[in-house]
């Protein structure tokens, strides 16, 4: 008999616990309001496809902009610079720009300084972006070569 009460007490601390957990569940779901805005695949902030970058050789006194960005990572494979940068935005079309100094170093090995320039064109949005884009190093190599 104790053991039937103790079988059911637990139960019974089972059959709450699942009717709290569907409670905080439903509770979660988020429903549409006027204020609610919603995005659709097709605007820009979900398009992952790569932006190509711009390769500018000379001294830019930050003409290319100044915005803020992080650089989470950066790989050469042959011709190609390929970066993930993250920045705040959203609703502009954000340019970046590979700098690029006109002579080399004279290092073992050869150094170029380069720098990467963000204009994010007044976008004030908060979205938090990350994004791939690809500079073509060719004009690099080819001076390099001369």
């Amino acid at each position: 008999m104790k053991q039937n009460k103790i079988i059911g007490f637990f139960l019974w601390l089972l059959i709450l616990f699942i009717i709290g957990c569907q409670q905080l569940q439903n509770q979660m779901k988020v429903e549409p309001d006027d204020t609610t805005t919603s995005v659709t695949p097709a605007d820009k902030i979900f398009d992952h496809a790569p932006s190509v970058g711009v390769v500018f050789i000379g001294e830019s006194d930050g003409k290319f902009g100044a915005d803020e960005y992080t650089l989470n990572s950066a790989i050469i494979n042959g011709d190609k610079l390929k970066v993930n940068v993250s920045y705040g935005g959203g609703c502009e079309t954000h340019i970046f720009t590979l700098v690029a100094s006109k002579s080399f170093l004279e290092s073992l090995p050869v150094q170029l300084k380069i720098s990467l320039e963000h204009n994010a064109m007044g976008d004030q949005c908060e979205a938090w972006i990350t994004q791939d884009y690809h500079f073509d190093l060719t004009s690099i190599k080819n001076m390099y070569q001369m």
